[in-house]
């Protein structure tokens, strides 16, 4: 019985671990991505600070992880001391086509000295 038991036990294990999905990397909360992206796309290495100049810059990567060429659009909403957005020609939307796997740095800066954050938002091209 106890054979049995450590049988049953292995096959449940083996069955498992073929239903493990790839994991998702951890997703900044200040990046939004649309539904109907799901999982084909991935947006990582967040970061936000101010360089040599006064003004906030934003870096990011954004990761095509399908196998096939992925049109998506960008943008970045820049926000100031009190989360309120700051209206900016710079906070429109850019295109971008991402080739299967492929990873892209996507830059934006601060359109004034008093943005405090941001957020990243990322759809389907219409």
């Amino acid at each position: 019985m106890k054979k049995l038991y450590m049988l049953m036990l292995a096959a449940a294990a083996a069955l498992m671990t073929g239903c493990v999905a790839t994991p998702v990397p951890p997703m900044d909360t200040r990046v939004t991505i649309a539904p109907d992206l799901g999982h084909k796309l991935y947006v990582t290495d967040v970061r936000c600070t101010k360089g040599h100049s006064d003004f906030l810059t934003l870096q990011v990567n954004a990761v095509n992880n399908t196998g096939s060429e992925l049109r998506v659009q960008w943008k970045v909403v820049w926000l100031d001391g009190e989360g309120m957005e700051i209206d900016s020609l710079v906070s429109s939307w850019n295109s971008l086509a991402l080739q299967p796997h492929e990873i892209r740095g996507l830059k934006g800066t601060a359109p004034r000295v008093d943005a405090a954050d941001m957020r990243f938002y990322a759809r389907k091209m219409p």
